[in-house]
């Protein structure tokens, strides 16, 4: 029973709460389906993400508005290209 209410706790409340999975009105073929695994791939790299120690929703918000946190979210941030001149101790 408490590993149950674990899963629920862990997964289904944070996609009930933030992504507002509730609410979602995708109900025709595979529509449902595909959505609920973005959101599951989406709160899982947020989880992941540890560059800024904030709450999913703020980190959600700073996706939706910062392109270079949205990249280093998704794991395509480049690191800078250092010009060759700097010597390494």
């Amino acid at each position: 029973v408490r590993s149950h209410w674990e899963v629920e706790n862990r997964l289904h409340w944070c996609l009930d709460v933030q992504f507002g999975d509730d609410y979602a009105r995708a109900r025709t073929g595979h529509v449902a389906h595909n959505l609920a695994l973005v959101r599951h791939i989406a709160l899982n790299l947020i989880r992941l993400n540890t560059s800024v120690k904030t709450s999913i929703k703020t980190k959600r918000l700073l996706a939706a508005t910062s392109d270079e946190f949205r990249a280093a979210l998704l794991g395509l941030a480049v690191e800078p290209e250092t010009d060759g001149d700097e010597e390494e101790d």
